[in-house]
């Protein structure tokens, strides 16, 4: 019996100094933080190398500020927003208004709605969104829905290019705020794919900035970690 266990621990050293070779997941030095766009589109941007613009997010939708997130508080905080794009007060996120958007997110870039009465950019850039959704709706629950990240989709946790055009459920290039609140709920649903009904701030999964950061500072102290063993 002590042989086998002695033979045992003999097979199971090396896989255990393997595992301690393997580099951390997670940069043990800080990252410095990202844009972030939120489920509905809002861009939160760093206030400084200490702010987390996901958790000032979080903490401002999470109305009651239980620590839980709800499809009810994400729905209340479309209201506010598109209360904030709505600018000329109609009840509709008219093209102007959508540009004005845009232009506080250049980060959409090609995603971005034409200004003219052409509205075949606005068609393309639907079309590519909802192929992703597709896409998105065939993975396993858990798994991030943002591979190929592009426009806001690289700093949201989900990957639609143009957060606010793509709640245009009826393509009429005029979004009601029943359409952006209807936007909320879809994408609440997305996110809460063990069907919690509660979104938790350290469940919420890595937007693709975050990750290439982390990555960067992984890389970083690799290298540092090569040049002390030299």
């Amino acid at each position: 019996m002590r042989q086998a266990l002695l033979l045992l621990a003999a097979l199971s050293a090396p896989l255990a100094a393997k595992k301690a070779d393997q580099p951390p997941a997670i940069c043990p030095e800080p990252v410095k933080p990202q844009l972030f766009v939120s489920p509905i589109g809002e861009p939160f941007r760093p206030k400084g190398d200490s702010d987390d613009p996901v958790k000032r997010w979080f903490d401002q939708a999470d109305r009651d500020h239980d620590g839980k997130l709800t499809i009810g508080e994400m729905m209340l905080d479309a209201d506010r927003f598109f209360a904030r794009l709505d600018q000329d007060r109609s009840g509709e996120l008219l093209p102007d208004e959508v540009h004005a958007y845009e232009d506080e997110v250049p980060e959409i870039r090609l995603y971005q709605r034409r200004r003219d009465p052409d509205a075949e950019g606005d068609r393309k850039a639907r079309q590519e969104e909802r192929a992703e959704r597709r896409k998105a709706a065939k993975r396993k629950p858990g798994v991030p829905a943002y591979d190929g990240a592009m426009g806001a989709g690289r700093y949201a946790f989900l990957n639609i290019p143009h957060p606010v055009v793509a709640a245009d459920s009826d393509v009429n290039r005029a979004i009601s705020a029943a359409e952006f609140r209807a936007a909320a709920a879809e994408r609440f649903r997305e996110l809460d794919s063990s069907q919690a009904k509660t979104l938790l701030f350290a469940s919420l999964p890595k937007t693709p900035a975050q990750l290439a950061a982390n990555e960067a500072c992984l890389a970083r102290v690799r290298e540092q970690a090569k040049e002390r063993r030299r």
